[in-house]
């Protein structure tokens, strides 16, 4: 288990020390999702390389800590959930995790006999991107994504749809594409998770109306395989949790991940006590310096590609959809150049990681250009 472990016990939760992903309605207790959770990496230890040690079984990296010491008949299963862009994933602490490192450490765990079977589930903004065209078939790995390469995943559950019996949270209680898998499961009878992994894709990408969920890697066996074998082998209820209906209604109150933090501030705004002017003040300036940042971000990437390319080419090469996912020292280094001078991507202007992609793809990695793009952004930032 690795979480930052923020936000139980943050002042602005006004359950203080439960965690709920799911609204209620007012008289209805929530089922609290943070009691007994362990606490393998928390905090300053949630970082991308402690996550690819616990991968490939690695402790002495982590100097001891759990890590995953699973062999050729043992199955595993990987959740992750954070936010993304082309190519890379984000984690709390520290550097994001690259594609190529995700595939090298994939491929260590296959060629160390790791696994039987080993299915990753991951949410993040163009999560596709760690995947298509990169994780190879014949590795009895399957892998879904919230989204495909090119688009934002999105959030559920945010305001005015995040009150659990009867307080508004003030925050998005989940991810569309991991609500619907989670609560596909809680479907599934107390006797057995007997759902096949090709079965719940299908039930997750219907219910997944905002992006589009994939699949990718070795799916020959999806079909005969059943989620119990990864998730879990039984069904368990929590207490008082009543059992939704099969296929029910996708969850309400999405939000694109990229503007959560815009429209939970301004909700936070509308719901000040009008009686309190400073707070409603600070709720206020809160809010204009998320749009400020927004605007600030879009006028920086627009900048790096006029800057960086012909006149009559870089509206292309800002608008269009991202390239293919490239590897290469450009981009690590244009990204890290972002991180020094700007300020480093924020969950809003991580989609313009597919301009750098774009940029670095378009100049063939040219180390001239890499170096130009970076003394771009030291002068616009």
């Amino acid at each position: 288990m690795m979480y930052y472990d923020d936000i139980a016990n943050n002042a602005q939760n006004p359950y203080k020390g439960k965690l709920y992903n799911k609204p209620t309605a007012a008289g209805t207790p929530g089922v609290d999702v943070y009691a007994g959770c362990p606490k393998d990496y928390t905090g300053q230890d949630v970082t991308a390389a402690n996550f690819l040690s616990v991968l490939t079984g690695d402790s002495a990296a982590v100097k001891g800590k759990k890590v995953l010491k699973s062999g050729p008949n043992d199955n595993v299963f990987v959740f992750y959930s954070d936010h993304g862009a082309v190519g890379i994933v984000a984690f709390p602490v520290g550097p994001y995790l690259y594609v190529k490192d995700l595939t090298a450490a994939l491929r260590k765990m296959y060629t160390n006999k790791m696994y039987n079977k080993l299915v990753f589930y991951l949410e993040a903004c163009e999560s596709g991107s760690m995947f298509e065209n990169v994780l190879p078939q014949n590795m009895n790995i399957y892998a879904t994504t919230a989204s495909n390469a090119q688009e934002s995943s999105w959030g559920c559950y945010c305001p005015p749809e995040d009150s659990v019996n009867g307080k508004s949270l003030g925050s998005c209680l989940g991810d569309l594409y991991s609500v619907n898998w989670m609560e596909d499961a809680d479907k599934q009878t107390p006797l057995g998770m007997k759902e096949t992994l090709q079965q719940q894709y299908v039930v997750i990408k219907q219910l997944t109306t905002m992006s589009n969920v994939m699949q990718y890697g070795d799916l020959s066996w999806t079909g005969n395989t059943t989620i119990g074998q990864f998730e879990g082998e039984k069904a368990i209820e929590a207490p008082g949790m009543a059992r939704p209906a099969p296929l029910a209604a996708p969850p309400t109150g999405t939000v694109d991940s990229r503007d959560i933090k815009m429209h939970t501030l301004y909700y936070q705004y509308l719901r000040m006590d009008k009686s309190d002017m400073n707070a409603k003040l600070d709720a206020a300036a809160a809010l204009q310096t998320e749009l400020n940042h927004r605007v600030a971000a879009d006028n920086i990437f627009m900048s790096l590609a006029k800057t960086s390319v012909a006149s009559e080419n870089w509206g292309a090469v800002f608008s269009m959809k991202a390239l293919p996912v490239v590897e290469s020292n450009c981009v690590e280094a244009v990204y890290q150049a972002v991180e020094n001078h700007c300020g480093g991507f924020s969950e809003y202007s991580l989609q313009y990681a597919r301009v750098v992609n774009n940029l670095c793809a378009y100049h063939a990695h040219s180390a001239d250009a890499t170096a130009a793009m970076i003394s771009t952004l030291r002068g616009l930032c």
